[in-house]
């Protein structure tokens, strides 16, 4: 979503155009709170339809241009490590270049202190914090890498049928790629609603509460990163890393082009990232998920497909609903964890 001064279309120019727009905005500029809305905008819609044509780009870059072929065009069709290996290494290269570099703009780069004042949450994380972050979030690409890896070898092998040629069907290809964002964001609340607990402590039920226990065991390694950064985007137990990932199998049962998975997959990354960098405009943080670091039992989606809005789990921050939320949480966090956070 278009943050306050942020065009619509910068997404693409990302991040030439919040680097520019930072360096060129006065030091005094005052800043707005930051605001969370239930649902997107005809503006925000543009902004994220952008944003996705940005991963399709790159997924195309990734095929065409780095791979000399591609391992879903024929060098799959057998488990070599001669063709696994630079899908992994282009993943983790990836990861630092964007996470990586994106962090040290805002949190260590010469304009760090101009920047301070568009941090969401004042407070800073410690770089104990950012350096597990970055740890977990390379082991997260490795998972979207494997699930890559296995998605080449079906097609190359012929067990999936696939598109070869975007230009059979330009036109589903094309709404398919704009709209990657869209498609994915119900796999993702599905994903991470599950991961939270189903029923109130205490509650009577018939069921066992999976999503205390994989909250627990699981998701809980994502909310240790509660003041959230680039790098905590993928901070993710392995188990909760490829269920992310695997939004991108969504497209596969409809034989589309490599090119679409990959972007998904892209687009689950780098939306994680950036979203998660902690500052408004010219940072890029969600300010909507920034609220569930917070509050936890709130924000679990987006807002391109307002599920929050249709289920009554959305909270602004202000709302009294917000304020029962925070007296509800439990303990996700030790104390030892949060003095590292300090």
């Amino acid at each position: 979503m278009a943050g306050a001064g942020q065009p619509w279309f910068m997404p693409l120019t990302f991040p030439v155009g919040h680097v520019s727009s930072a360096i060129m905005k006065p030091h005094d500029e005052k800043v707005a709170a930051p605001s969370a809305a239930a649902d997107l905008n005809l503006i925000g819609h543009a902004t994220s339809v952008v944003a996705a044509t940005r991963s399709f780009a790159m997924a195309l870059l990734c095929i065409f241009v780095i791979s000399e072929e591609y391992p879903a065009f024929g060098p799959a069709a057998k488990f070599e490590f001669s063709w696994m290996w630079p899908l992994l290494a282009r993943n983790i290269l990836g990861t630092w270049l964007i996470a990586g570099l994106w962090d040290w703009f805002l949190y260590f780069g010469p304009l760090k202190d101009k920047l301070s004042k568009y941090k969401i949450n004042p407070k800073y994380p410690s770089n104990a914090q950012i350096r597990h972050d970055a740890f977990v979030t390379t082991f997260a690409s490795v998972c979207g890498t494997a699930l890559e890896i296995g998605m080449c070898h079906l097609w190359a092998s012929g067990k999936i049928p696939y598109q070869r040629d975007m230009m059979e069907t330009p036109l589903s290809n094309l709404i398919w790629a704009v709209t990657v964002t869209h498609w994915r964001i119900p796999h993702f609340w599905a994903i991470h609603r599950g991961m939270h607990p189903w029923f109130e402590k205490g509650a009577q039920r018939r069921l066992p509460d999976v999503g205390r226990f994989l909250y627990k065991h699981v998701h809980s390694l994502h909310h240790k990163s509660y003041n959230p950064t680039a790098f905590a985007g993928t901070n993710m137990h392995p188990v909760e890393a490829t269920g992310y990932y695997a939004a991108a199998l969504i497209c596969v049962p409809f034989g589309c082009h490599p090119a679409i998975f990959l972007a998904c997959v892209i687009d689950c990354a780098v939306g994680a990232w950036l979203g998660h960098d902690g500052f408004q405009w010219p940072g890029s943080g969600d300010y909507f998920h920034q609220l569930h670091h917070a509050y936890f039992e709130c924000n679990y989606g987006a807002m391109h497909i307002p599920i929050d809005k249709w289920l009554g789990t959305f909270a602004t921050g202000k709302s009294k609903k917000a304020a029962r939320m925070e007296e509800k949480i439990e303990v996700h966090i030790s104390a030892e964890d949060e003095k590292k956070g300090n």
